[in-house]
């Protein structure tokens, strides 16, 4: 597993000890759900941090180790400012220089959706039908996973954005724990696939 597979998984956790709360708490006469929601929210969060951290992760690994870059990669901009310390640095902190400036480079991109999500991995993943292969480790087809997280990252946005309304009803969306269970499996099931293909 990757350190990036590793940070993920402490972060899933927060999303698994809310609905443990939120079952717990509910025969009691618990009815608020905003802690499912929480879920959605820090479900996707995880993801998008993980996708960051497996770029920097491999790429810096594969400047290390003289791995050949993606064209995705050898084609993205940096500051010249950080070229000057990369071209100044000993071995080793060229390694740091260069972390430094892959993980500038993504620190404000977003991984959430299906197309994002492959667009990030292609700095790091050569594969050309990256959700096939994704995919096929979850045992659906292609268009089902890429939906499948995408609506999970809408959802997130609607509770993000709109407070989880539905803006042409006016009614709060409904949230079940089913649902929020599956929103954490699936997610980590997603991560997964990707670190077991990347790595």
């Amino acid at each position: 597993m990757t350190v990036a597979h590793d940070s993920f998984k402490s972060h899933i956790s927060q999303s698994r000890d809310a609905i443990e709360i939120y079952e717990y708490l509910k025969p009691k006469g618990y009815h608020a759900d905003f802690g499912l929601r929480f879920v959605w929210v820090s479900v996707v969060s995880a993801l998008d941090h993980y996708i960051s951290q497996l770029i920097v992760e491999r790429a810096t690994e594969h400047f290390a180790t003289g791995t050949p870059f993606s064209a995705k990669l050898l084609n993205d901009s940096v500051p010249i400012s950080g070229l000057m310390k990369l071209y100044s640095a000993n071995s080793l902190q060229a390694v740091l220089e260069f972390r430094t400036l892959i993980s500038q480079n993504v620190r404000f991109r977003t991984f959430q959706k299906a197309d994002d999500i492959a667009d990030g991995l292609a700095m790091i993943w050569n594969e050309s039908q990256k959700w096939s292969k994704i995919s096929s480790l979850l045992g659906i087809k292609d268009k089902n996973a890429r939906y499948k997280l995408n609506s999970i990252a809408y959802r997130r946005d609607l509770i993000v954005h709109n407070a989880d309304y539905d803006e042409s009803s006016g009614n709060l969306t409904d949230c079940k724990v089913e649902d929020a269970k599956e929103v954490v499996n699936y997610v980590s099931r997603v991560v997964e696939a990707i670190d077991h293909l990347v790595k």
